[in-house]
């Protein structure tokens, strides 16, 4: 009976533990479902917004990996669940100079730029899309894009901001500005879709077309680069029987594998000119001016003669001709000598002439200085209305700075850029020799201290040579010497000579 009892408390207290194991697991039940319909009224897409951040941190990993191991470059991705009405505000706020600190994925991160690395579509649409970051630099984008191209002569290239609405509104991006600073400096005052991102090689070695036969990518580059502004820019003014020439080179260079008759057969020619386009080789004036029966002869005949040149001779061949009427082997700027607009003459930059000036076309240019002679640039804004700028390169050597006169700020700017290119270049180093003055607002560079005449006879009997000064109205020193050479005039009565 005591057994019979106790046997009947176990398992009465044995359901009673279920009932209880029941229960909690209803409490637990209506538990799980407050907190589900908790979650259901937070704010509409909190977790669908974590997701995304945890997306774009995964893929911003994967990409880094990616580009650091020279896999592929590094572009924006756009999400296309990602509400873009939502960035646009982000983009009003940078074209109105503010902070570009947007999500990842945003067009405000992306940076086109148009280059010459060859692809299969028209040359005016080579582009890339670099991704950039609050830090990224000038240089890390040039690098950026040649990296994925294995480009040697990195110190060559440039990066070149034009307006497609205006062509003076040009500007060479030094490598140390920040792109962020570049983009809400410039596309505060216009719209961001007139400016043009341009890679190019700007800073040529010298000897630089037997150089870059060593580096296929860059000589290629280079070509591309040419060609295409030949095309823009000179290609309705040549003579027929060059553009003809130029233009047969580039058949022969785009369609490797063609046989010198190939263009004899009707199909053949009707396939270069139908679907791949005769534009492409040859400029527009040249089509339109010679009936299409004879500009046929006229291209067969003359792909014969270069059917036998291999893809490099080519492009050789095409730099050969194009040299005596394109200079693509220097930039020319007409400015003055010194700190005033007298002495005006046309300053040429290249790898040959270093830093000379030329009086008229055609004249021999006069040497200034060489590159490895620069130890310093500064340029600035004139104090005049008309705002000009002003140059100044410390050459060693020389008592004084070297001066020039530009005709605006933007085209002092752009001298120095190219100068500081072209030292960095000669002298394998990677600061820059631009010295920024720190000023509030725009000033002029100090003025060149005068020397008295009889300080300048003095000198000149120490030193043994002939030396010529001249009153306060000529620049002095070099600039002095320069005055009375450009202006092709005698030595004046003011004018002092010490033996």
């Amino acid at each position: 009976m005591l057994d019979v009892e106790r046997g009947s408390r176990n398992r009465r207290r044995e359901r009673g533990r279920e009932g209880e194991r029941e229960r909690e697991g209803g409490r637990q039940g209506r538990s799980e479902k407050t907190s589900t319909q908790t979650c259901r009224t937070s704010p509409p897409g909190t977790s669908r917004h974590i997701s995304r951040i945890a997306y774009y941190t995964e893929y911003d990993r994967h990409l880094a990996a990616a580009v650091s191991a020279g896999k592929t470059m590094a572009t924006a991705y756009l999400d296309p669940n990602l509400n873009h009405a939502l960035l646009g505000g982000a983009k009003s706020r940078l074209s109105a100079g503010g902070s570009d600190r947007t999500m990842a994925g945003s067009v405000d991160r992306v940076l086109k730029v148009c280059h010459h690395f060859e692809t299969n579509t028209e040359n005016s649409c080579w582009s890339s899309n670099i991704r950039y970051g609050d830090a990224t630099d000038i240089r890390g984008i040039i690098q950026k894009i040649l990296d994925i191209h294995k480009v040697r002569w990195t110190s060559c290239f440039g990066l070149r901001l034009s307006n497609t609405q205006s062509r003076d509104q040009v500007h060479w991006l030094h490598p140390d500005m920040g792109v962020s600073h570049v983009r809400e400096k410039y596309e505060q005052a216009r719209p961001n879709e007139e400016w043009r991102y341009e890679l190019r090689i700007r800073y040529l070695p010298k000897g630089f077309v037997q150089q870059f036969t060593e580096d296929k990518p860059t000589l290629n580059y280079f070509y591309h680069q040419v060609k295409n502004d030949y095309m823009t820019e000179i290609g309705e003014q040549v003579e027929q029987d060059i553009a003809l020439k130029l233009g047969c080179l580039e058949i022969r260079r785009f369609f490797k594998e063609m046989r010198g008759n190939a263009l004899d057969k009707k199909s053949n020619y009707e396939l270069l000119e139908k679907d791949v386009g005769l534009r492409r080789f040859f400029p527009k004036d040249l089509l339109d001016s010679v009936k299409a029966k004879t500009l046929r002869k006229l291209i067969q005949q003359t792909f014969k003669q270069v059917a036998n040149l291999n893809d490099e001779q080519c492009i050789l061949k095409f730099l050969e001709i194009l040299a005596p009427i394109y200079r693509y082997d220097k930039e020319c700027f007409k400015c003055a000598l010194g700190s005033s607009w007298v002495i005006q003459v046309e300053l040429a930059i290249g790898p040959e002439e270093g830093i000379s000036y030329l009086t008229d076309k055609g004249s021999t240019p006069t040497h200034l200085a060489n590159f490895n002679q620069v130890q310093s640039i500064q340029y600035s804004a004139m104090e005049e209305k008309d705002r000009k700028g002003m140059l100044q390169l410390n050459v060693a050597g020389a008592a004084e700075p070297l001066t020039v006169t530009t005709a605006s700020l933007t085209m002092a700017e752009n001298l120095a850029d190219l100068i500081d290119g072209y030292c960095r270049l000669v002298s394998m180093e990677t600061h820059s020799f631009i010295v920024r003055v720190q000023k509030e607002g725009e000033r002029a560079l100090p003025s060149i201290p005068k020397v008295s005449n009889n300080e300048k006879k003095l000198e000149a009997v120490r030193s043994g040579v002939r030396a010529i000064s001249v009153s306060d109205s000529p620049p002095n020193g070099i600039l002095g010497s320069l005055y009375w050479t450009v202006s092709g005039g005698a030595c004046p009565q003011n004018c002092d000579v010490a033996e």
